[in-house]
């Protein structure tokens, strides 16, 4: 009997896993049985490396427009006309949601403008310190247009980590979901952004690519970014075949599929914080939508045209039941 399975799955709790082996764990866990070995394991070397500690994080989004052209095919932002980021003082409104829930790191999401120095990101980052919000951690996730010194500047500013999230490094992939952006300079910021001292964050989506290259091209990835020294987190999502976006007739990705790239990932990459791209976040915050309100019983709060969703005591039972221990 070829037990190859097993003792990749063992060898993994001592040792991350190779590239072949990598291949080979999602090749053999379409089987629900070993994809269930495979999540027992990578929790098992979850727990070992980096505890069975999470933290609280928040998200503030839109605050930058995408001026991509075209936009990203999966993409469902940006896409009316009109649409406005937020304004400074809509995200201090924010920021002050998040200190008065007593979280301390929070992500500022936006889109890109190729060429871009970043002086607008720069400019946020400014206000938020000079409206007093000294003390909380900030992320940047605005894409791979800024200068290696407007990164120096987000450093000194509390600035610990900025994305360049590829979402696939298949450069016929790229090309044919991200015909706007361009793959070469998000590699070549990534790398700035450790230049600059700062932590780099990424993403890689689920479901993107063709079923023939999918394995491999998750596999790519992770062994490209495995190689940048200043790699600190990557999250995973799943794509969603949103309506009106250019990939509406593209299948979404099962969350099954999703959890094995997350479970694989951690084998591969053992002591980075992996997670998923929305769902783990304590407080999500951007303007009030104009088409559909979410429900209090989803976490939503509506005041002052702005939107909050916060589910901090949700997610606190769900993974107090789980044995998790959650921190500021």
């Amino acid at each position: 009997m070829n037990n190859q399975f097993e003792e990749i799955l063992e060898n993994s709790l001592n040792r991350a896993i190779d590239r072949d082996e990598a291949l080979f764990l999602f090749q053999e866990t379409e089987d629900g049985a070993k994809a269930e070995q495979l999540f027992l394991t990578a929790r098992k070397v979850r727990e070992k490396v980096k505890g069975n500690i999470f933290e609280w994080s928040a998200g503030i989004a839109r605050v930058l427009k995408c001026n991509l052209q075209p936009l990203c095919r999966y993409c469902p932002y940006w896409r009316e006309k009109g649409q406005i980021p937020l304004s400074i003082e809509e995200i201090l409104k924010g920021v002050a949601y998040i200190q008065q829930h007593g979280i301390k790191k929070f992500h500022l999401s936006g889109g890109t403008t190729l060429g871009s120095e970043g002086h607008d990101v720069l400019g946020i980052v400014q206000a938020i310190r000079a409206a007093g919000f000294t003390d909380l951690a900030i992320e940047v996730n605005c894409g791979a247009a800024m200068s290696l010194e407007t990164l120096k500047e987000l450093k000194r500013l509390g600035v610990y980590r900025v994305s360049s999230v590829f979402e696939t490094i298949n450069p016929e992939v790229f090309r044919r979901t991200k015909p706007g952006d361009d793959l070469e300079a998000k590699k070549k910021f990534a790398q700035r952004i450790g230049d600059a001292g700062l932590k780099l964050g990424t993403g890689v989506m689920a479901g993107l690519g063709p079923e023939e290259t999918k394995y491999q091209d998750y596999v790519d990835f992770m062994f490209h970014v495995k190689q940048y020294e200043h790699l600190h987190y990557v999250y995973v999502t799943k794509f969603t075949p949103f309506k009106g976006i250019a990939m509406e007739d593209h299948p979404a990705c099962s969350a099954q599929e999703a959890a094995r790239v997350i479970a694989i990932m951690r084998l591969v990459l053992p002591n980075i914080d992996i997670g998923s791209a929305a769902g783990w976040n304590a407080t999500d915050i951007n303007r009030t939508p104009n088409y559909k309100k979410g429900s209090v019983a989803d976490g939503f709060l509506y005041q002052d045209n702005m939107e909050f969703r916060n589910t901090m005591e949700t997610m606190q039972k769900r993974y107090q039941e789980l044995g998790i221990k959650i921190i500021s």
